[in-house]
């Protein structure tokens, strides 16, 4: 990846200084600041699933089958996840 700078010429002497050629001008960025506020959102909502994650989890109990039963990994995965959340 290349990097271009511009070196500008400073003007050395013994006169007074010259204005310079250009000011500073903050712009106004009106995507700059709609991809923060997207970066924020996409923050919260993510934080936001890790907390409900979070909760999920600790909601988890063992439920103990009789030792001749054996359930398929459907059965398994809707015990796990079709469970509501307290």
């Amino acid at each position: 990846m290349l990097f271009e700078t511009t070196i500008n010429p400073s003007e050395v002497g013994l006169g007074p200084a010259s204005p310079p050629t250009r000011t500073p001008k903050t712009e106004f960025r009106p995507g700059r600041v709609v991809g923060k506020l997207m970066l924020t959102w996409l923050l919260l909502v993510y934080l936001l699933g890790w907390v409900q994650e979070f909760k999920r989890i600790q909601g988890l109990e063992a439920e103990t089958t009789p030792p001749s039963k054996i359930i398929t990994k459907y059965e398994a995965w809707n015990r796990i996840y079709l469970r509501p959340i307290h």
